[in-house]
């Protein structure tokens, strides 16, 4: 009686466990619709009549001495493994991706990077030092901004950011001729060019600097001239200066660039206007954190569209603790979908 008692419990437990366990079949996983739970019952039935089988091929082995109750145990048992080796292959499959990359809780807010640099922009043109640098300082203790970038504008502020700094003349030319500094780099154009006469580079930077910046075409010309004289410059250096010449004298106004249309999401995307599309979405989400479809259709929008799958699965998993489980297992699903090609637009 005592061993019918084990049986039963043993059977209880793993009726317990078995129902658990079924939760991680790859298949229906995150999902609970009727044909999902038909599957499970079954699993589960099949399985616990398995092991109530092999009981009672125990007792048959172990109190009436059967020894073929102890040959069929084993190939009665078996098919155990078979049943659930999906299941804990997924559940062995969450864990190391637990261990490896957790869940991050952290709240969502779209577009915080270019706020950020926005706002750093802001400081930088209204003359703001001490906030730029502290805002600087953060974002580099923070990870999410380019190091190198950040160490630019430090330097350009004034700080000392310890990255080495860079020897080159052309470059320190090059970089004097974006800050304005004209008279600087023309001074290190022409330095270079004393050293080494052939520094094809320094001439056509000095060329360059005297017909568009510095807007003086006859000292251009006259360089120009230097060079063809000289008879070291090749040919087509010179043609290239030559047709360069007027262009660098009368730049031509730039062409107003193609302006997005101003319907919804969806002329956006068949129009080509990825990056505005998921600008407007992303601002439409902002307002209102709490629209799950907005949400959902974001994560859609990265994942087909804009071809960025890790930014459509922080989406979603950022959607979890906001919205239902429901709606969670739903937005996993279309993920899924969409990441298969299987899901159309909606």
């Amino acid at each position: 009686m005592s061993y019918l008692a084990d049986s039963l419990v043993m059977l209880a437990v793993a009726g317990v466990v078995f129902w658990w366990l079924s939760g991680f079949d790859a298949d229906s996983f995150g999902s609970s619709s009727p044909r999902v739970w038909m599957r499970r019952m079954l699993r589960c039935g099949f399985s616990l009549g398995l092991l109530g089988l092999a009981c009672w091929l125990r007792w048959e082995y172990k109190v009436h001495g059967q020894p073929m109750a102890g040959y069929l145990f084993v190939p009665v048992t078996m098919p155990l493994a078979l049943i659930w080796c999906g299941c804990l292959s997924q559940l062995g499959g969450n864990l190391f991706n637990a261990m490896v990359d957790p869940d991050d809780d952290r709240s969502f807010h779209p577009r915080s990077e270019i706020k950020k640099l926005d706002l750093l922009g802001r400081l930088v043109r209204e003359g703001k030092k001490s906030q730029a640098i502290r805002l600087c300082h953060e974002l580099k203790k923070e990870g999410e901004v380019s190091a190198a970038a950040l160490d630019l504008v430090l330097s350009r502020l004034g700080v000392e950011t310890g990255a080495a700094p860079t020897t080159k003349p052309l470059a320190q030319a090059h970089r004097l001729q974006l800050q304005g500094d004209f008279t600087g780099a023309r001074d290190l154009f022409k330095t270079m060019l004393a050293a080494d006469a052939r520094n094809l580079e320094a001439a056509m930077g000095l060329m360059r600097l005297y017909a568009r910046d510095l807007h003086q075409p006859e000292n251009a010309r006259a360089l120009l001239r230097t060079l063809e004289k000289k008879g070291q410059t090749p040919r087509d250096h010179l043609d290239f200066a030559r047709r360069s010449m007027e262009d660098w004298i009368h730049p031509k106004p730039k062409e107003p660039a193609a302006q997005p249309p101003s319907g919804s999401v969806e002329e956006l995307l068949a129009n080509g206007f990825i990056g505005t599309a998921v600008e407007t979405l992303e601002e439409k989400v902002e307002a209102d954190p709490g629209n799950f479809q907005l949400v959902l259709r974001l994560a859609e929008v990265h994942a087909v569209y804009a071809s960025n799958p890790p930014a459509a699965e922080r989406i979603v998993k950022q959607m979890e603790g906001r919205f239902t489980p429901e709606q969670c297992r739903e937005a996993a699903q279309r993920l899924r979908a969409c990441q298969l090609k299987t899901l159309k637009p909606f």
